[in-house]
């Protein structure tokens, strides 16, 4: 949802850099003393820059200098007029140096995400909101906390980063206490929708186990398949029991089909018939239906739960 920009009150940019000379400190990434403008952090850190480049990437920027009183003079200057901002030092910097071509900030923290995102929406500045888009999608964020990159990819209604998350979520235990502090900053509606994608791949797998169509063991007389004598599947339905507790417990050796690996499976798959002494279950077959039934899974949410209510933006 794109918002017109705010333009500031005219007083903000009243004072020179010479003001502050004694009582502010200049970033060392802007310092650059070739430059018109200055902004001033909440702290009172000076960055010095171009206000080309200002108007070039910030709608709100671009607002503000169109003023006739705030017009600048592209002119280097010693002492350029200074612009108040509410935001900290490391935010402006970082908005500044997405904006501005130069190294990336380190986004070591969501909280820092989330703030330059929102500063960015504040000052109209979409590239810089672009880039953020695509950083936190990388291995280090996404691979660490995928719920709180759901979370805020479904707040910017960003609805392919958000299905993406969601799908890195289902090797996760919602539960665990790691996991369940990032639940805490999902809004109530996506959450929901990320909590139905786990209850859908926990009850398919479930009732999967279960049909005696997939697996003739679930059948009520369960007969061996050779001598058509009734047999009791009892490793089959330790499997079961092994499988269903998974998903919830260890969705991650589900979500990767790691499962498929387990002893127990191993062992079902040598299980002999007692009286005919054949092996109860086709290893081939046995397999090809467990795996088939994994791959039946859900793997991402729904997008019509997502966006029941407006996000702060779609694309």
């Amino acid at each position: 949802m794109s918002v017109a920009p705010l333009v500031p009150a005219v007083d903000y940019v009243k004072e020179t850099a010479t003001n502050y000379a004694d009582s502010t400190k200049t970033h060392p990434a802007f310092k650059d003393q070739n430059t018109d403008t200055a902004l001033c952090s909440r702290e009172g850190t000076l960055f010095r820059v171009h206000s080309l480049i200002l108007s070039l990437t910030s709608g709100w920027f671009r607002a503000l200098l169109s003023l006739p009183q705030c017009i600048p003079s592209y002119q280097p200057s010693a002492s350029p007029e200074i612009i108040h901002l509410v935001e900290s030092s490391s935010v402006i910097a970082g908005l500044l140096s997405l904006s501005s071509g130069q190294p990336m900030p380190l986004l070591d923290s969501f909280e820092y995400v989330e703030d330059l995102l929102h500063a960015a929406e504040k000052y109209d500045m979409p590239s810089v909101i672009s880039i953020i888009r695509l950083a936190i999608m990388s291995p280090p964020l996404l691979d660490a906390h995928p719920v709180r990159v759901y979370g805020i990819a479904c707040t910017w209604g960003w609805t392919a980063e958000a299905k993406l998350a969601s799908t890195k979520t289902i090797g996760c235990d919602l539960l665990s206490p790691s996991v369940a502090r990032d639940l805490g900053t999902v809004d109530s509606r996506h959450l929901t929708a990320l909590m139905l994608l786990h209850r859908r791949r926990r009850d398919i797998f479930r009732a999967g186990l279960n049909s005696p169509v997939l697996f003739y063991a679930n059948a009520p007389e369960g007969r061996c398949m050779s001598c058509r004598r009734e047999a009791v599947h009892v490793q089959w339905t330790r499997v079961k029991n092994v499988w269903s507790n998974a998903i919830e417990q260890s969705p991650a050796a589900v979500a990767s089909k790691a499962i498929l690996q387990h002893p127990d499976v191993h062992q079902l798959l040598e299980e002999t018939c007692p009286s005919c002494v054949k092996k109860l279950y086709d290893p081939v077959g046995t397999v090809a239906k467990l795996n088939e039934l994994l791959d039946q899974l859900p793997t991402e949410v729904e997008v019509c739960r997502l966006w029941q209510a407006e996000p702060c933006c779609q694309n």
